[in-house]
């Protein structure tokens, strides 16, 4: 057609086995995901078997798809194992444990059972909700009504010093608290790592949970000096326990430990933080936090469990509590890449894609159609033509991310934490129509976040206490973006003081 541009034709085409070893290595390393390495991996002789040497009688080189993920790993700051499993290849194993680091990336956004924490683009943490237990009313925001503010009940739990029990919007911590990388929350208390490793907690102090080495609260971040010296990677919050991985891929814990959730072959309580034995020689690459137990996933793609084990939610076939980590057999053939604790619930991922849940069947948190308990893992019918990369449980609804990015949720509605537009239960997942490309999930008690896109924020769920940061007091059944889209979290902002407290977010065009 006449004005039509006239794209030139190429007369050479160079073959991919043409390029020079070191390019095919960054296509490989363009690849949006650990999955996408693999399915490269299993198809590509080119990419998957070992690069000839470059003179004669030298040594072949590690597969491209090896030396990408290798890069991959440095480029993320994760440290490379120095053994393999037995039977496994360098190139699978990578494969593998980036599968898990992608289904548990660093949490930016987490949620409690009374408050929320992000993290802005700028490494600064902010925080909204309540320290108060609130009355369980039924407005929402067409009631137009606001609840009781009820009784104070988590001091220090937002961070921002005494006198700040409750905040509607997410808001910067007036603290020295900079460059977070990862965060948790617990009930009452929360945790955060910076880029050096170090560990910061506050909140309610009972049992030790904060880790200082005594049961005093914390209005404030208070860096946890109970390492060793060690950098921390990865932590877990529980009701009244915490959980922790160093650089060194050994697992730590403290808190409450009367139900065995600390790992440590007893019930006492532990005021620092206390390597787990349990795990001496293995590589650990995951762990979470049930309310009264705890997960770890080693490099060779096993799950351990150990802590209350009401429900059977600790997957073992019984209702044994268990005092230390304990492998669980049902995924004895299989490899698990992500998993998550409710209240009495567990839910996981292998890397087949299929999603697994056990424990406690109240409310149709386990996803089978029926509230009936289950003491060992089973599979979730209703999504096994899904591939599940990463599960996310609250007290009594599951979660569950697919590799297309979709959202899906199931269990008990109350408050709209479902995110279908109403309160009803749902016994089989059901995808959420408001959300595409999500790309991480995060459950609290009764409310839910997650992040698509540009890290773009959504809430729903139970918002009383002002948890779910817009502003007001008011449930919603439907996911609401916290920041319009192409805004992003700003810290150039004017400097408002509440009360001489704390630092209100704005949001502002880049």
């Amino acid at each position: 057609a006449a004005g039509a541009l006239a794209w030139p034709r190429c007369r050479d085409h160079m073959p991919l086995t043409a390029l020079p070893v070191d390019l095919l290595a960054r296509i490989a390393l363009a690849l949006p995901s650990a999955l996408d390495a693999a399915r490269l991996h299993a198809t590509s002789r080119l990419f998957s078997e070992p690069v000839p040497p470059s003179a004669p009688g030298g040594e072949p080189a590690p597969s491209v798809i090896e030396q990408a993920l290798r890069r991959r790993a440095m480029d993320r700051r994760v440290a490379l194992p120095t053994a393999l499993p037995e039977g496994e290849t360098w190139a699978r194993q990578l494969c593998f444990e980036q599968m898990v680091c992608e289904a548990s990336p660093p949490a930016v956004i987490v949620a409690g059972s009374r408050h929320s924490l992000f993290i802005c683009r700028r490494g600064r943490l902010l925080s909204c909700g309540s320290e108060r237990v609130e009355d369980e009313p039924e407005e929402s925001e067409a009631d137009g009504a606001e609840p009781d503010e009820g009784s104070e009940a988590y001091p220090g739990l937002l961070g921002h010093g005494a006198g700040v029990v409750m905040l509607t919007t997410l808001t910067l911590l007036p603290s020295s608290l900079l460059a977070v990388t990862t965060v948790a929350a617990g009930s009452g208390h929360s945790a955060a790592i910076t880029t050096d490793g170090t560990v910061w907690s506050w909140g309610h102090g009972t049992s030790g949970k904060l880790g200082h080495g005594d049961e005093a609260n914390q209005y404030r971040p208070k860096p946890i000096a109970g390492f060793a010296g060690g950098r921390v990677c990865k932590i877990a919050a529980g009701d009244h326990h915490c959980l922790a991985i160093d650089s060194n891929h050994e697992v730590w814990s403290w808190g409450h430990g009367g139900d065995g959730a600390l790992g440590h072959g007893d019930k006492l309580r532990q005021l620092c933080p206390k390597r787990v034995e349990r795990f001496s020689g293995q590589r650990v690459c995951a762990i979470a936090a049930g309310s009264w137990n705890s997960y770890a996933i080693t490099a060779s793609g096993s799950l351990f469990t150990w802590g209350l084990a009401d429900g059977g939610c600790l997957g073992h076939g019984d209702l044994v509590d268990v005092y230390s980590p304990k492998q669980v057999e049902a995924f004895a053939s299989r490899r698990v890449c992500a998993v998550a604790g409710g209240a009495l619930h567990s839910l996981a991922a292998t890397t087949d894609g299929a999603a697994w849940s056990w424990g406690y069947g109240a409310s149709f948190a386990l996803g089978h159609g029926d509230d009936a308990h289950q003491m060992k893992p089973k599979q979730i019918a209703a999504l096994a033509g899904e591939r599940v990369v990463a599960v996310a449980a609250g007290t009594y609804h599951s979660l569950a991310r697919t590799a297309g990015g979709e959202a899906w949720s199931w269990g008990g509605g109350d408050y709209g934490v479902l995110g279908h537009g109403d309160e009803a239960n749902r016994p089989l997942p059901r995808r959420i129509e408001a959300l595409c490309g999500v790309r991480a999930l995060a459950a609290g008690a009764s409310h839910t976040f997650a992040l698509t896109g540009d890290d773009d924020a959504w809430s729903w769920g139970r918002g009383d206490g002002g948890a779910l940061g817009h502003g007001d007091r008011y449930h919603r059944s439907r996911p609401k973006q916290l920041c319009a889209k192409g805004e992003q979290l700003c810290l150039e902002c004017t400097e408002r003081v509440c009360r001489g407290t704390s630092y209100f977010l704005h949001c502002s065009r880049p």
